[in-house]
């Protein structure tokens, strides 16, 4: 084996480990829970979490992604965003977190920020160097026998130390940036009604001449909403004779005609509608 080449494959391979050792976890470090989280976690409206929570990538329309989610009964409990060693984030650290946190699906966006490269400086010593030394001389010894001479002649090593070389070891790696966002599955046919409400805004409440009110923004498959064909983008002003107020409240008045037969009153392009509807029974005090 080259000798050069053996402490460059050394490094190298302490290198991968040593950046291997100290990769972290970034959809944990990076996590921030929705201020909701921990109540959305604990529902009683929740299905039974995955053995794996589901991971996919976005498409190239986030929102539009989003908003499937929340068709099919996901619900969003946080988010991380952060930039690392492509080569280091993977499926299972977004798992890992998400069952951590209860999440059953989590929603990925990568894209390429930056390349990272540079070198690392390694120096190894060197062999030591064995050098031979010849000696020789004359000898001149005086005793009772009177006076003699002679010469010698040996020979020995000495070891020195080798000195060091260093060796500049190149690197290079992309970084991404990630944003994740884990969400977690309600249970549609638990759900009294299956409307996600919103606000009316300005010009609502301006065409109407009504501040109440709420929007469906979303409705959930499978759900009485969906069933009875309550289609987002509609305006439900009444449950009932009871008047819709915000979405803050809505909650609350559904809960009261829960596992009832109930007409909700609507606008749809303008043009006011009566849906009736079975609630399912709630789930909460």
């Amino acid at each position: 084996m080259n000798p050069r080449f053996c402490p460059i494959a050394i490094v190298l391979l302490a290198f991968a480990a040593g950046v291997s050792s100290c990769a972290v976890n970034g959809f944990d470090k990076y996590y921030k829970p929705s201020p909701s989280a921990e109540q959305v976690v604990k529902s009683p409206y929740n299905a039974p979490l995955p053995t794996s929570p589901l991971v996919y990538n976005y498409s190239n329309n986030p929102k539009a992604d989003n908003h499937k989610a929340q068709q099919e009964g996901y619900v969003f409990i946080g988010e991380a965003s952060f930039y690392a060693n492509a080569n280091k984030v993977s499926d299972s650290q977004a798992i890992s977190h998400a069952k951590k946190v209860g999440a059953g699906l989590v929603l990925i966006h990568s894209e390429y920020k930056d390349t990272m490269s540079g070198s690392i400086p390694w120096t190894v010593p060197n062999a030591p160097i064995v050098s031979t030394v010849n000696t020789s001389g004359t000898v001149n010894a005086y005793g009772s026998g009177g006076y003699a001479s002679g010469t010698y002649n040996g020979t020995s090593t000495i070891t020195t130390p080798g000195g060091a070389t260093t060796y500049q070891i190149p690197y290079q790696f992309e970084r991404h940036t990630y944003d994740a966002t884990f969400w977690v599955k309600r249970a549609t046919d638990k759900l009294m009604l299956g409307v996600n409400p919103a606000p009316l805004s300005d010009e609502q409440r301006h065409t109407l001449q009504r501040n109440s009110g709420v929007v469906a923004a979303v409705v959930v498959r499978g759900t009485p909403a969906f069933q009875a064909n309550i289609l987002e983008g509609d305006v439900l002003l009444k449950i009932n004779d009871e008047d819709l107020i915000d979405p803050s409240t809505f909650v609350s008045q559904l809960t009261k005609y829960a596992g009832q037969t109930v007409n909700i009153q609507i606008v749809r392009e303008a043009q006011p509608k009566s849906i009736q509807v079975v609630l399912r029974p709630s789930l909460t005090p």
